[in-house]
């Protein structure tokens, strides 16, 4: 199935019937707050979000954490957590082969969405400022 297509039927499944990659092969979602980016590029369909922003002063212990949330992609949704420093912005992105069979793309985006949204809650909250904080794999929960 190409990226097009899995992008398509997902929208179908949600009941966005027009949801569609535009002319430079990119589309946005939204899923209730979370806006997630969708990109096709060389063959790979990219899922991209904005965690948030951090203030210089805390940054250094986001970076630790977001590192750890990283490690063996775990807490990212088997992604990556990035900076951009231009916008000083945290990013989650997953990157998927285009021909990825649409039950899976699904799980990799209900994961994702997942991931994102406990990392935006984290960092509202603040590194070790919450009794939720999530351990490794609680993010996996009901996948295989």
């Amino acid at each position: 199935m190409s990226g097009a297509e899995l992008v398509r039927q997902l929208g179908q499944k949600i009941g966005i019937d027009d949801l569609v990659l535009s002319s430079d092969n990119s589309c946005g979602v939204l899923f209730d707050k979370d806006d997630v980016l969708f990109e096709l590029t060389n063959g790979n369909l990219f899922i991209a979000a904005e965690i948030g922003q951090v203030e210089k002063a805390d940054r250094a212990k986001f970076f630790e954490f977001f590192m750890e949330a990283n490690h063996l992609g775990h807490d990212s949704a088997f992604g990556s957590i990035g900076y951009d420093a231009e916008r000083e912005m945290f990013t989650l992105t997953r990157v998927l082969p285009e021909n990825t069979e649409y039950d899976k793309f699904e799980e990799a985006v209900v994961l994702f969405i997942r991931a994102l949204r406990q990392l935006k809650k984290q960092l509202q909250e603040g590194v070790g400022n919450s009794e939720n904080t999530q351990n490794t794999f609680s993010i996996l929960n009901g996948f295989s």
